[in-house]
């Protein structure tokens, strides 16, 4: 696994649920809507969730990309997310439902 960014922000979007908000310089590591991610939270805490969406805002004159990370109901405790750590698996085939 490989850590994808750091939760700065989550935000709750009318009929679709939490969007996960974060910063990341990685190329080599992304995200689809139907992959499986760990969400490290600051105390320790780990949880499996899956991206129901992701839409990316490149910056101009900056490395860093801002990915909104759509998780619906999956998650529902707003401040705890923000500080936590997005983690990916570099292997293909992380989809939900995939053995």
């Amino acid at each position: 696994m490989k850590k994808l960014l750091d939760i700065a922000d989550a935000l709750e979007t009318p009929k679709q649920g939490v969007v996960l908000v974060g910063r990341t310089k990685q190329k080599d590591a992304m995200l689809q809507a139907g992959d499986l991610f760990e969400l490290r939270l600051p105390t320790g805490h780990r949880r499996t969730l899956t991206a129901l969406g992701v839409q990316p805002f490149p910056k101009c004159f900056t490395e860093a990309t801002t990915l909104g990370i759509l998780v619906g109901d999956q998650w529902t405790e707003l401040e705890t997310g923000i500080g936590s750590e997005l983690w990916v698996n570099l292997d293909s085939g992380q989809h939900q439902g995939t053995s």
